[in-house]
């Protein structure tokens, strides 16, 4: 007889196997276990609900279920998605995509591997600066539109920004959304000076490079035959012009400004001490992007609302949302704290060893769950482990977990919100990105980075990864 725990459990796992297994649509999933989790939390009483208490530690008010589950749903990884993807429609609709597909295939020469380095250098480059989920919400669409153009299969150099964004993205504070979560927990715990925009680059800037470099080296093995394929049309391609892409130049300029201030204020936000969210910086950023814009066709600018209301993946948002709720029933329940006790119990004697730990579990975990939600799960883990046990130094944690959840998230299509991204953008095409094909690239990367990462701490643990 299976305990309520154990019912919402299953329920998480026939979840994730409706996801992995693509039997049905992964948004369509991820709210049927939500909506099984509500019915079933409402049936049992088995979720604790959230509760206010005053200063003398008397309870105030308890909330709905409902309340408590839209609690567990990361809002901010939500508008800081939603905004960026504002953003990527409207500068779709100015052509400017296509002038960067035309740009790049140029410059490749026609080159299949030449513009997988290009374009995955790229997207690295702008992922330690911005978030990777918007590294890819501007560049996979551009790879589309030049595979296609090239009539070349596009999924190798979908796959491999993404996993390059994935992997560069762990050396920025704000390169990868579990990196903001992770040095927000720091900062409260006063650990700011270490998990700073300048704190990550400087511990996990050459990782990073060595990771980026032997993953880049794996891909050219696994797709060597893709490689030296030779594409078609590449001579028609060469000849155009990538100007005669732009249908509006103004609305291009007027967008990239004002895409530009917003990521200069993301990297602002740190050095300036502003209290303003990251997620309300892409939302207003968005908003005046779409105030400003005036498209020069009277009738696109009269329906400019409903055509970047059509370009932003709300499934993919929903999916999210969905995802959010399950992980969150889960730790609700006591999951994730057992998983602390158990890291503890097994590796707490040797600190080193319990950040290699970490290093790992967060990885595994990250390849089946998204980096993001099992971020949210884990930081109060270790934080727990650190009251558990005040002589052990969490910052090394921290750090592990930085590593593990951004390289565990290459392994799966939902390891990382930028896998997501990359998957639901190459559905747009002809040879959508099965979870089969991902894994066989993915999941070596996860081993390899992983070690390289485990490397790290053993070497660097009380050197680069300490608090004191």
């Amino acid at each position: 007889m299976l305990s309520q725990e154990q019912v919402v459990l299953a329920v998480f796992i026939v979840s994730f196997i409706l996801i992995l297994s693509e039997s049905t649509h992964r948004t369509i999933a991820a709210w049927f276990g939500s909506t099984v989790m509500l019915l079933y939390g409402h049936a049992t009483g088995v979720f604790h609900l959230h509760e206010v208490y005053d200063s003398a530690g008397e309870l105030v008010k308890t909330y709905s279920l409902e309340h408590t589950m839209l609690g567990w749903i990361e809002f901010e990884v939500i508008g800081l998605l939603l905004g960026m993807m504002v953003f990527a429609a409207i500068l779709e609709l100015c052509g400017f995509f296509e002038f960067i597909a035309i740009k790049a295939a140029k410059m490749s020469g026609g080159d299949p591997w030449k513009l997988i380095v290009l374009l995955g250098t790229f997207t690295t480059v702008i992922s330690l600066v911005i978030d990777n989920v918007t590294a890819i919400i501007i560049i996979a669409p551009v790879t589309l539109r030049i595979c296609n153009r090239m009539e070349i299969n596009p999924i190798p150099p979908l796959i491999a920004e993404a996993i390059l964004s994935d992997t560069g993205g762990v050396a920025s504070m704000v390169g990868d959304p579990p990196n903001v979560m992770i040095a927000t927990e720091a900062a409260n715990l006063g650990l700011d000076h270490l998990f700073g925009f300048n704190g990550f680059l400087l511990r996990l800037g050459i990782l990073t490079l060595l990771a980026w470099i032997v993953t880049l080296g794996y891909m050219r093995w696994y797709y060597r035959d893709w490689a030296d394929s030779k594409p078609a049309n590449v001579d028609s391609i060469l000849a155009e012009d990538e100007w005669d892409a732009v249908e509006d130049k103004r609305l291009m300029y007027t967008t990239l400004a004002i895409l530009l201030l917003t990521v200069m204020t993301f990297s602002a936000k740190e050095f300036l001490g502003l209290e303003i969210e990251i997620h309300a910086i892409a939302l207003t950023g968005a908003g005046l992007a779409l105030v400003a814009a005036r498209p020069k066709d009277h009738e696109l600018r009269g329906g400019l609302m409903h055509m970047v209301t059509e370009r932003i993946e709300w499934a993919a948002l929903l999916f999210f949302a969905g995802l959010f709720i399950l992980v969150g029933a889960v730790g609700n329940v006591g999951y994730m704290s057992d998983l602390a006790f158990w890291i503890y119990d097994n590796f707490g004697s040797n600190q080193v060893m319990l950040a290699v730990a970490v290093v790992w579990v967060s990885a595994i975990a990250s390849a089946v769950i998204d980096n993001i939600p099992f971020t949210a799960a884990m930081i109060p883990v270790i934080v727990s482990i650190g009251e558990a046990d005040p002589s052990i130094d969490i910052a090394p944690l921290f750090w592990a977990l930085a590593m593990g959840a951004g390289f565990g998230g290459n392994a799966t299509p939902i390891g990382s919100s930028a896998n997501v991204m990359t998957v639901a953008i190459s559905e747009r095409g002809p040879r959508p990105i099965t979870t089969a094909e991902w894994a066989r690239v993915g999941l070596p990367v996860m081993v390899i980075t992983c070690i390289i990462a485990s490397v790290f701490i053993i070497v660097f643990h009380g050197v680069l990864y300490t608090s004191f």
